[in-house]
């Protein structure tokens, strides 16, 4: 497989993980209130936050950015180590 292919999955992924982060901090901050940066924030995430609801129905609403998060950590990893090619022999 092309190690382009895995890099441009690997940052879409590392740029979602900090999009929640942000959307965190974001919150901890302003609250609630809706403005432009949060809108933007939400719109990012709100996908992924819904795929981690799916697999994890069990989980209370706000664990589902921690989990979120792991989640995309754990996919980053299988990527990274299942496809790219072997640097350690």
């Amino acid at each position: 497989m092309k190690i382009w292919i895995i890099q441009i999955t690997n940052y879409t992924l590392s740029f979602l993980m900090w999009m929640i982060m942000g959307r965190i901090i974001l919150t901890l901050m302003i609250g609630n209130r809706q403005n432009i940066m949060m809108n933007a924030f939400i719109k990012i995430t709100e996908p992924v936050y819904r795929i981690t609801r799916k697999i994890m129905p069990f989980a209370k609403e706000s664990c589902t950015p921690g989990l979120s998060i792991v989640l995309l950590i754990i996919i980053r990893l299988a990527i990274v180590l299942t496809l790219q090619p072997g640097t350690y022999k």
